[in-house]
């Protein structure tokens, strides 16, 4: 009987020790995961931080300037006029929101909601 009992708690020793092992691995592998997912985005909001960069020197007033004088014989620009600025006023008007024909089925602007279901 105590024979039986203790290879009973051995047996549950290396049980135990195989489960905490594996929770073990589990969590070093989830570590590392989280750790290349932070260097993707650590990657990414340099590559947004270089577009931004490249972005605000590609829109320099003096450089764009400089590309109109030398490409107009090209692009045929001409100055902004008065008359092509508008008011509000003559900007069209928004979408009107209908009421649901035969109860609330539709969605979008014919509905009352903006999911459609």
């Amino acid at each position: 009987m105590v024979r039986t009992l203790n290879i009973l708690f051995i047996l549950a020793v290396v049980i135990g020790a195989a489960t905490v092992y594996d929770l073990k691995l589990a969590a070093t592998k989830s570590a590392e995961k989280v750790a290349e997912l932070k260097r993707q985005i650590d990657e990414e909001h340099d590559a947004i931080r270089h577009l931004k960069a490249e972005w605000s020197l590609l829109n320099k007033p003096d450089r764009l300037q400089s590309l109109v004088e030398r490409y107009n014989d090209y692009l045929l620009l001409e100055p902004l006029d008065v008359k092509q600025i508008v008011t509000p006023e003559d900007l069209p008007a928004r979408p009107v929101m209908l009421e649901p024909i035969g109860g609330n089925q539709m969605g979008g602007y014919a509905g009352s909601s903006s999911v459609i279901q």
